[in-house]
């Protein structure tokens, strides 16, 4: 498991519309599940994951557009995932935010693991 942990994002979300008017700071954690072995043995990044397309993907996908739950936006973060990192045969997403609602909690935060559906590349 390769894992992205702190990945900052400036998103519209959140249930009342007025929370969404701001971009706000939301963190996302992105595991990958991947066969490791090979690279490591060659010691060869071109048979790695390509961790900042990863970043990249879900950082463009997170930043656009506005939703309502983080469990939207946790979702579509992983199909972003897996599609920049299609040697994963899985992944997992955390995407964790302080809500504003709930001003004497620190955060929350969703986790969701999606497989990939059909054959890899």
């Amino acid at each position: 498991m390769i894992w992205l942990t702190g990945v900052e994002c400036r998103c519209r979300v959140g249930v009342p519309a007025g929370e969404r008017r701001r971009a706000q700071k939301i963190l996302v954690d992105v595991g990958l599940e991947v066969e490791a072995d090979r690279a490591a043995r060659a010691d060869d990044f071109r048979l790695a994951a390509d961790y900042g397309a990863v970043e990249r993907a879900v950082r463009a996908h997170a930043e656009s557009g506005e939703r309502a739950l983080i469990e939207t936006l946790a979702e579509r973060a992983c199909a972003a995932a897996l599609r920049a990192a299609p040697a994963a045969s899985a992944a997992v997403v955390r995407v964790h935010k302080r809500p504003a609602a709930m001003p004497k909690t620190r955060g929350v935060f969703v986790e969701i693991r999606r497989e990939r559906v059909g054959p890899r590349p």
